[in-house]
């Protein structure tokens, strides 16, 4: 992946690629209201069709701006991005 914290800034500067996204994460109150939940499926899919991928939260795509995620809000991230990745159990 990344050998260093200059690497993947180094990255973040050239831009995305068909290695790396970046998703800017929105909250409202408190939820997450961005990424787009087809926008995140999409580019999901098409890393799982191809070589695989890096996503970058908290970067805004468009500008490369590092805007961050609050600590405090991680796990909401977290569990968005696990909602799109896990299928759910199928015990009996």
């Amino acid at each position: 992946m990344f050998d260093s914290k200059k690497e993947l800034l180094d990255k973040i500067r050239l831009g995305e690629s068909t290695f790396l996204e970046f998703k800017e994460v929105r909250f409202g109150g408190n939820r997450v209201i961005g990424p787009h939940r087809d926008s995140l499926a999409d580019s999901l899919a098409a890393f799982a069709n191809s070589r695989g991928g890096v996503f970058v939260f908290g970067v805004e795509d468009a500008t490369r701006e590092i805007v961050g995620i609050p600590a405090d809000r991680l796990d909401l991230v977290t569990k968005l991005v696990r909602g799109y990745v896990l299928i759910p159990s199928t015990r009996q």
